[in-house]
């Protein structure tokens, strides 16, 4: 898996920090005596720990005595353990070498010799998170599980896949690339290029953002290369520069390894140590590579990149300027730029937000835009994107006088004092991945030999800050700005829209395709058909999978964990759901929901979106948006807001949409929280069209990175809303009606239509939302000594909230009532084009079955017997395809297929359409181990840890109460290979109906499908 970009975060975090709330149990002086210094433990040597109270855990710093090898540990309470082993894997050019190695150190190692032991593990284990991800210079193979077994079960697969990994030819051909027969068993048929990650990483550069992005970093720090890999380079890649990238890199005095909860040090390091005591001490080599120079004066890089269809040419313009500030092993400095860059550029009243995006020069920040520590280096970059051509070449004298504004007029004093507030309240926020989350937060830096333990010392950080604060204030800031920004140098960085674009990276692929076909003779092309042939031959071979250890159903408990969720009746017509948590930490968490698919007409539903959005973007009739947002950030730890559709356990017909808000605060500002969304339901300013049309602008400019990053998401949901009420409206919230929708906002918005086409709607979902109490529903979680207080808060609110009723709809057809579109053959197939390299596809069937049914405890066990024994074998070993599979949603009976990043949706459709059968035909060769291993699959989600504000919301949203979730869990243990059988039968084989949709490059579709097409 790629993790090789993100979206640079706009609010500053503490270096090294996830969130995690203290408990009042920590004993210091007890951890330092567990841990004395220079204590050796299995091969290992202590050499620093640092108790961190207010996190309740301890950081052990150890070295590996043989190989040099560096590990951290992180002491806490907490059942949810993790481990990941590190790796620093510079790249030597864009071919993607260190992302190749990833996928095949995971396809059979010398202890487990069999084909893709990574995914086989998936089913044999209760894991909630596995994985393995390149990043830009190092590459880590993390995994969590509450359980004792599992860990070591895992841990004993991931060090023997690493350091041992077979990395066998044919795998480097079925994960990297090769060129072969279109149709293999045709010799005749034309060449193409085949690979997992081939495909994947064709699908990645048609991510707009990510184009941008990688190209960005490969302009000012050339030397990281491109660890994932350009397509155009990946098939230079030749199998022994894998083999040798893997001797040279992977070895333990190159490596780190991280654990983290409240298993014992000393196995873990026993563990570790068995397997790196067969290696010896390499010399550790300076591997932090540089990026360019800018010492000799300012620097321009511009290069044409891809269009957006949804937005008009002439603003699709991204330009960005990049400082360097500084070294990340300075994390005091660090920590201060960030700050700095919250308080220019987050919020509606930061200076770059209102002289750049509300002034309508750009619709918003571009991807590269914040604070990054690089490998050497911080970068500071302020970018855009959705500007004219004007804009972006006059994009440093407008960032220049901003800067120069910004020194000379200063920073509210409330404004930083709201930055301390949020970065506090956030690490009393409870996380069920914290380990996980550490994990994320020190990796980048430790590789890069910055200090894990200096960016644990959060507190020491804070109070340094505040002191500094308090004696320097401003100058904080201004000196930062003055010394890295105005005379600093500078790199800018432009890309321009080329309406051509793609049709010039098709014509690159098939000039370097035909290039090398030309190359070959007779003699290569018969290796090539010989060699798909093999390759073939071996992923439908039997394997002997005894050597992989596994978990057995008996370590799934037969009874769930209940959450003690007390209902009581609020006002005359509301209900609340309250949960007293011990490990709320002084925090009150707060959700609200009102049921409204009774209430808002059909044509009113697709502004939903829209209308959450604006709660919390216009402001209200009283109150700016930026003063409201200063209260928020003082007194809250955020609010959201948002719509959604789902159905009840027992009737999958009738949809249920509801409204969602939410916030969380300290116990004793609870009452900001409620006051705050009593003004924002009530007074936004529907009628502030500067703010409106800066918020249409700003959804509108990243529709198709959203869809290329989940296609195969949102062809499902377009697919199933052919075959279910639910999924309809759910696609008009979110899926491809929504993004059809947004480019209608848009268009309206640059006729200056809004007063007509958009204000009155939202306007009348307000009056309808307003008009009274009834199908509300609260849920609170505090502890027990602030419970009676919150409550009478909000039955004030609930008081607050009625008016006067609302005009009537009249004949107004209203969501309840949706109907679903007409298929004529009762099968919906359609092709969504949109501009892409790869396509993605999806299946969908209704099956009529409530969460509660039987049959569908069968088909949800089916799903992973499908996944493990058909479908990754089909769609991604043979179809080259990134990802595939099948999923059963228990609330609204829908079964799918799907398939990510496909070079040949049409196969895997057939491939979909046939596995009913084929499940009956290979029903005899299904084991109870299988059936087993299904379900461990299943309970890996079902009993993943959860934070105290996830705590109850099955019930609280989705009316899943205690009785039924164990229902389903009775139903989920009790399935037998019998039912699986009955079920395919009955649901897939004998299912009439359905849909099948090809979302991307659709190219050639036959004539029984539909053409939707989002490229124009």
């Amino acid at each position: 898996m790629l993790t090789a970009w993100k979206r640079i975060s706009k609010v500053p975090r503490l270096p090294g920090l996830a969130r995690g709330a203290a408990t009042s149990s920590y004993n210091a002086p007890r951890m330092l005596r567990k841990y004395p210094l220079k204590k050796k433990i299995a091969g290992y040597s202590v050499e620093r720990v640092l108790p961190v109270p207010e996190l309740s855990l301890t950081a052990v710093d150890l070295v590996h005595d043989r190989t040099g090898a560096r590990h951290l540990h992180i002491d806490r309470n907490d059942k949810n353990n993790v481990f990941s082993i590190i790796f620093k894997t510079n790249p030597p050019d864009h071919t993607g070498v260190p992302h190749i190695l990833e996928h095949t150190t995971l396809c059979g190692s010398d202890k487990f010799p069999v084909r893709d032991p990574f995914f086989k593990m998936l089913n044999r284990s209760l894991s909630n998170f596995m994985n393995a991800m390149t990043a830009h210079d190092y590459t880590y193979y993390p995994f969590a599980t509450t359980n004792s077994t599992d860990f070591y079960n895992l841990m004993d697969v991931y060090l023997d896949a690493t350091l041992n990994p077979t990395l066998a030819e044919e795998d480097f051909f079925q994960e990297g690339w090769r060129l072969e027969n279109e149709d293999i068993k045709d010799k005749d048929s034309p060449l193409i290029f085949k690979g997992v990650v081939y495909n994947e990483m064709k699908g990645q550069m048609s991510d707009p953002f990510y184009y941008f992005w990688i190209r960005f970093q490969e302009s000012i720090y050339p030397s990281l290369q491109n660890s994932g890999g350009d397509p155009a380079h990946i098939t230079s890649l030749q199998y022994p520069d894998l083999v040798d990238f893997h001797s040279t890199n992977y070895h333990p005095s190159n490596s780190r390894t991280f654990t983290y909860g409240d298993m014992p040090l000393s196995r873990h390091l026993e563990t570790i140590n068995e397997r790196f005591v067969h290696f010896g001490k390499r010399h550790k080599r300076s591997l932090i590579r540089q990026p360019i120079t800018l010492d000799s004066g300012n620097k321009v890089v511009e290069l044409e990149g891809p269009v957006d269809p949804m937005i008009p040419i002439e603003t699709q313009w991204k330009t960005s300027l990049t400082w360097f500030a500084g070294s990340p092993k300075d994390v005091y400095e660090t920590f201060k730029l960030r700050v700095l860059n919250n308080l220019l550029s987050d919020g509606h009243s930061a200076p770059l937000y209102v002289k750049l995006v509300e002034s309508n020069l750009v619709t918003d920040f571009s991807v590269n835009s914040g604070m990054e520590s690089m490998p050497a280096v911080n970068i500071f970059t302020i970018g855009a994107q959705g500007m004219t051509k004007e804009v972006s070449g006059n994009f440093e004298e407008i960032v220049t006088n901003i800067l120069k504004e910004a020194c000379d007029e200063g920073f509210p004093k409330d404004k930083v004092q709201a930055i301390i507030n949020q970065i506090e309240l956030g690490r009393k926020v409870e996380s069920s991945s914290f380990g996980l989350g550490l994990l994320n937060s020190v990796i980048s830096g430790w590789v890069d030999e910055v200090d894990p333990l200096e960016m644990m010392e959060w507190k020491e950080t804070m109070s340094k800050f505040i002191a500094e604060y308090d004696s320097r204030g401003d100058k904080i800031f201004t000196e930062l700005i003055e010394r890295h920004f105005l005379n600093g140098n500078h790199f800018k960085f432009t890309m321009t829209p080329n309406p051509d674009f793609e049709a010039k990276i098709a014509q690159e692929e098939q000039k370097r395709l035909t290039s090398m076909v030309e190359k070959l003779t007779p003699e290569d092309k018969q290796i090539i058909f010989t060699r798909g042939s093999t390759l073939a031959s071996k992923q439908e071979e039997e394997q002997d999978l005894s050597c992989l250890p596994s978990l057995s159903i008996s370590d799934i408990s037969r009874d769930g964990n209940a959450v003690d969720l007390k209902e009581s009746a609020l006002g005359t017509d509301s209900r609340l759901f309250a949960r007293v948590s011990s490990k709320s930490n002084g925090l009150t968490y707060f959700r609200a929901t009102k049921t409204i698919d009774s209430e808002i007409p059909i044509s009113l539903l697709s502004y939903l979106p829209l209308f959450t959005d604006c709660l919390t973007s216009l402001g209200t009739t009283t109150e700016s948006m930026a003063a409201l947002e200063d209260q928020i950030k003082l007194h809250t730890g955020g609010l959201q807001a948002s719509v959604f559709v789902s159905n009840t356990p027992d009737n999958i017909v009738d949809p249920v949409l509801k409204l969602a808000i939410s916030g969380v605060s300290l116990d004793n500002k609870f009452e900001k929280v409620i006051g705050l969304w009593e003004r924002l339901l009530k007074e936004t300013n529907f009628d502030n069209t500067d703010k409106l049309s800066t918020l249409i602008k700003s959804l509108s400019a990243d529709n198709v990175s959203s869809i290329v990053s989940n296609g195969h998401g949102y062809a499902k949901s377009y697919g199933t809303s052919f075959i279910s009420p639910v999924a309809l409206i759910d696609d008009h919230l979110s899926g491809i009606r929504q993004v059809q929708f947004l480019k209608q906002l848009g268009e309206w918005n640059s006729k200056g239509e809004l007063q007509t086409k958009v204000i009155p709607q939202l306007k009348k979902i307000q009056e309808i939302l307003m008009s009274g109490t009834q199908n509300y529903r609260f849920a609170l979680t505090c502890n027990r000594e602030s419970l009676d207080s919150q409550v009478a808060q909000l039955e004030k609110f609930v008081g607050g909230l009625s008016q006067n009723g609302y005009a009537s709809l009249g004949s107004e057809s209203l969501v309840r009532d949706i109907k679903l579109p007409f298929v004529t053959d009762g099968v919906y197939r359609a092709g969504v084009k949109l501009p892409s390299q790869v396509s993605f596809a999806s299946k969908s069937l209704s099956t009529g079955l409530s969460y509660t049914d039987n049959g569908g405890a069968a088909l949800q066990v089916m799903t992973q017997l499908l996944n493990f024994k058909r479908l990754h074998t089909e769609v991604r070993e043979k179809g080259g395809a990134y990802g595939g599979g099948s999923q059963f949603s228990a609330l609204n009976g829908i079964f799918s297929f799907y398939s990510y990043r496909d070079p040949k949706p049409l196969n895997s459709l057939s491939v979909f359409a046939k596995s009913g059968e084929w499940m009956i035909d290979s029903i005899e060769s299904v084991t109870e181990e299988d059936l087993d291993r299904s379900k461990l699959t299943i309970f890996q989600k079902v009993d993943s840890p959860l934070s105290v504000k996830e705590e109850g919301m099955m019930e609280f949203l989705h009316g899943i109460d205690n009785d039924t979730r164990q229902q389903r869990r009775d139903q989920l243990l009790e399935v037998e290979i019998e039912d699986i059988r009955e079920s395919a039968q009955t649901y897939l084989v004998g299912q009439e109906g359905g849909s099948e949709i090809i979302l991307g490059d659709t190219g050639e579709l036959p004539s029984d499908f539909e053409t939707l097409d989002l490229s124009q």
